[in-house]
């Protein structure tokens, strides 16, 4: 499983088509048909809420939309307490960009945030990871599944809230739940994880929770983007040169 998420870290894996019909009594049936069914949509829109909450801190809240296109494009904004708001572009394995007010659209690593646009606040690289460990699933009702994860697999759901602090991951725990439409889809997908934070000078457990509910199929194929002033704010020609590049990939 370790070798897996590594490779995972640099591109996520291309959905796998189901061996067996779908069986609503398997909770593993569910999570692979609603993962290889959502992954291999044209596109879909997503509203997302997050909360981060540290011991003797304020909580940090996030709420955000995002915007999927298959095979591997992702448009993403969200605001969080305090005043912060991103603006996020991945266009393939590593490829992210940020939108900095004053300078424009940068690569992830220049802003400082090397997991932008992955893990939870990323439905399909979600399911990517929830594919790949279908058998710990519990049906808790039809077309209703629960994953527990431990360790590096928190790490990978939980990216870029991973960049909020340094956790014990081995000693954290996470639980996912999977809700599916009536066409077999991803409907919501809901995180409680507790995180043991690696710091000495936080006492006590870190909590995030966040609810991801899917808006609507096959619609939507980019977010647009504006400024506090509500102008639009283009993408640079890098950024739409590849993700073209991308778009092409489709099977």
């Amino acid at each position: 499983m370790t070798a897996f998420l590594l490779s995972l870290a640099l591109q996520i894996a291309p959905p796998e088509k189901p061996a067996a019909a779908y069986d609503p009594a398997s909770a593993k049936s569910v999570v692979e048909h609603v993962s290889y069914n959502t992954r291999t949509t044209k596109s879909y829109e997503a509203t997302w809420k997050g909360r981060l909450a540290v011991p003797r801190s304020d909580p940090l809240d996030y709420t955000g939309r995002c915007v999927w296109v298959r095979p591997g494009v992702l448009y993403s904004h969200y605001t969080a307490s305090g005043g912060d708001d991103k603006k996020i572009v991945l266009a393939g394995p590593g490829r992210a960009w940020v939108y900095h007010s004053l300078v424009g659209w940068v690569t992830a690593d220049e802003a400082g945030i090397p997991g932008a646009g992955r893990g939870i606040q990323n439905p399909d690289e979600a399911l990517a990871v929830l594919s790949k460990n279908p058998a710990g699933a519990k049906l808790v009702e039809p077309g209703v599944v629960e994953l527990a994860f431990e360790g590096a697999d928190i790490e990978r759901i939980m990216k870029e809230q991973a960049q909020q602090g340094a956790f014990d991951w081995k000693k954290s725990k996470a639980v996912l739940r999977l809700t599916s439409d009536d066409q077999r889809r991803l409907k919501t997908l809901v995180c409680k994880a507790t995180l043991v934070s690696s710091d000495p000078k936080v006492q006590g457990e870190v909590t995030y929770d966040a609810t991801i509910d899917v808006q609507g199929y096959d619609q939507a194929t980019e977010l647009a983007f504006t400024d506090e002033k509500k102008k639009a704010i283009p993408l640079s020609k890098k950024i739409a040169e590849q993700i073209q590049n991308v778009l092409k990939e489709t099977p």
